[in-house]
């Protein structure tokens, strides 16, 4: 049987790329061990030796494999534990601050939030709160008007050194529209957004983790992009939304309710989905849940996928 060299190096990349983060959560591999993992870097360089002294003989395929296992390791390992990768933990009492306030009228939200943690949900009155804890001295900054919030990581020049461990809670007001921006590198986010009113939600993962869970929400446009990083976003089925998700050397899990009509116009490129087997029907370029048409509330996405994973209503749930 002849290999095929190139399909072969993807299959091993991606193989390792998802046994990391599998290994890590299931308590195979401790943290420590999988944030030293970029320091063998070199062995991509000694990949490629190999391929060139091999490159005559039975054994050619050697070098490829050692970089596809390398880089698959690497990037995994930033999967797995990429929002503690590249943040200082300095010793020492976290300093905390406490923002409240209101929005007169519809509202615009901006959470941009570097080398952290961030909880975000409703209130349960008509005011926003911000509780931001951080161990390096770096408090974020918090800037409200009358219509708008933005709340920043403090010294965002310096991601190498003293960055602390930084902390938020952030509560918004489902009384009003909000115009929702939520940008996070190298960091940790969960949204639950039950009974928000959002005129748009825009979402940009970084390096890290996030969680979006929409049941309960209005949404107007959508807007999710992961980069080197996994997501995971849960969806209403009461509301009719539409926007792009696009993922870049990463994976996005997607749970939709069985009653939402799921329209997606999805292109790949070294990319895995599992639309035909979680159900959905191919429609020219794109695929849908079977009697979209006649459904109540529907969801419209151009779907793109580089290098990464998109899979609709995992078993288990949306994580």
């Amino acid at each position: 049987m002849k290999l095929n060299r190139s399909r072969l190096n993807w299959g091993v990349f991606f193989i390792v790329l998802g046994a990391v983060p599998l290994a890590y959560h299931q308590g195979s591999v401790s943290l420590s061990t999988l944030a030293d993992a970029w320091r063998l870097w070199p062995l991509v360089l000694v990949g490629i030796g190999l391929g060139l002294v091999l490159s005559r003989t039975p054994a050619y395929f050697v070098g490829g494999l050692v970089v596809a296992a390398c880089l698959g390791l690497v990037l995994g390992s930033l999967f797995a534990v990429g929002p503690q990768l590249g943040c200082g933990h300095p010793s020492g009492a976290a300093s905390t601050i406490s923002r409240d306030g209101g929005f007169e009228g519809a509202g615009h939200v901006e959470l941009d939030l570097q080398c952290g943690r961030a909880n975000v949900t409703t209130s349960p009155d008509s005011q926003w709160h911000v509780r931001a804890s951080n161990t390096g001295r770096n408090d974020p900054d918090v800037i409200s008007s009358a219509g708008s919030l933005v709340v920043r990581s403090g010294n965002r020049d310096d991601w190498w050194v003293d960055r602390g461990d930084e902390n938020w809670d952030v509560a918004l007001p489902s009384a009003q529209s909000i115009g929702l921006t939520v940008s996070i590198d190298a960091g940790d986010a969960h949204l639950n957004l039950g009974g928000a009113n959002l005129s748009s939600a825009n979402f940009s993962l970084n390096a890290g983790s996030l969680h979006a869970d929409l049941t309960g929400a209005r949404v107007g446009s959508l807007t999710v992009s992961t980069n080197v990083g996994a997501s995971s976003l849960i969806l209403d089925g009461n509301s009719t939304v539409s926007g792009t998700i696009s993922t870049n050397v990463g994976s996005l899990e997607l749970c939709a309710p069985s009653q939402l009509g799921l329209h997606l116009e999805s292109s790949e490129s070294l990319a895995s989905s599992n639309f035909a087997s979680a159900g959905l029907v191919r429609v020219g370029n794109a695929w849908q849940t079977p009697g979209y048409e006649t459904a109540a509330s529907k969801a419209n996405f151009t779907v793109s996928t580089s290098v990464g994973s998109l899979t609709l209503n995992p078993a288990g749930g949306c994580k």
